[in-house]
């Protein structure tokens, strides 16, 4: 932001009056939507609207469900720690050095049923 407005106008300005600006001007930080570059719109609209239902007629036809799948890990170490201190007396966090991890697997239906599984390892 402050590249552009000293490209563009030739002025400089400290990054907290353009925080201020921002502000003024009904700007808030937020946390940004993420995609993934791999996305294909395109390609995901053509399977919901042609591969999807086939699949659905035949779930329906034997009597099955469709099952949506994911998987994640999960560990017991923090990624954003802070803690405040008086000027000069940096604050001390006690922590766990044993560091654990679980993977799941989910598996969820446009009904709502879920299914998961826990495991250690990939």
């Amino acid at each position: 932001m402050i590249e552009l407005i000293k490209a563009r106008l030739g002025i400089d300005l400290p990054i907290r009056t353009v925080g201020h600006y921002l502000k003024r001007w009904g700007m808030t930080p937020q946390m940004p939507v993420k995609h993934a570059y791999e996305q294909h719109p395109a390609h995901v609209r053509q399977w919901l609207d042609e591969e999807y239902p086939q699949i659905q007629a035949k779930a329906k036809a034997e009597g099955a469900e469709i099952y949506l799948g994911d998987e994640t890990g999960l560990r017991n170490v923090a990624q954003h720690e802070r803690g405040y201190a008086p000027k000069g007396k940096t604050p001390v966090i006690r922590l766990n050095a044993k560091r654990e991890s679980i993977n799941m697997v989910s598996a969820s239906t446009n009904q709502g049923k879920v299914r998961f599984k826990l495991f250690a390892g990939g």
